[in-house]
């Protein structure tokens, strides 16, 4: 099990879980007082910045310089800027499935259709906000910024 910890992928995706828990509680909590789609939308800056802390001090710990406090900032903005990257087809894929709605109706489908609808989405991103994370935002040459 300790091996399978080793591979960075494999903390990236659980850091992703965690991150897709944030994104959708706070999809959840947002919702009551917005439309889905602005709820979505601001969801995202919640679970990108948690997923920055905890890439930063899990996935790529080795990578990262946790006293310097103005690498932390730019570190955070390029995160931000990966996963704005990654967030296009996220995005994307959740607007298509919400313009599209289940070929059936139920009324318990109606009401969860605007969360299940995020999963496709968050699972393209991830692998793209993964190698923009692994070979750019993380990246051991950038270990002296």
């Amino acid at each position: 099990m300790q091996r399978l910890f080793k591979h960075t992928f494999i903390r990236f995706a659980l850091v992703g879980g965690i991150g897709f828990l944030v994104d959708l509680a706070s999809m959840l909590l947002l919702s009551i007082w917005l439309p889905h789609i602005a709820a979505r939308a601001l969801a995202f800056w919640v679970a990108a910045t948690s997923n920055w802390w905890w890439n930063r001090t899990m996935t790529f710990r080795h990578t990262t310089s946790p006293n310097n406090k103005k690498a932390a900032v730019l570190q955070w903005m390029q995160f931000i800027g990966g996963s704005l990257i990654a967030f296009i087809p996220n995005w994307g894929c959740y607007l298509a499935l919400m313009a599209q709605p289940p070929a059936f109706s139920d009324s318990t489908l109606d009401q969860l259709w605007p969360y299940m609808a995020m999963v496709p989405g968050v699972l393209i991103g991830m692998i793209l906000n993964y190698l923009l994370s692994r070979f750019w935002v993380f990246s051991p040459a950038k270990l002296d910024t």
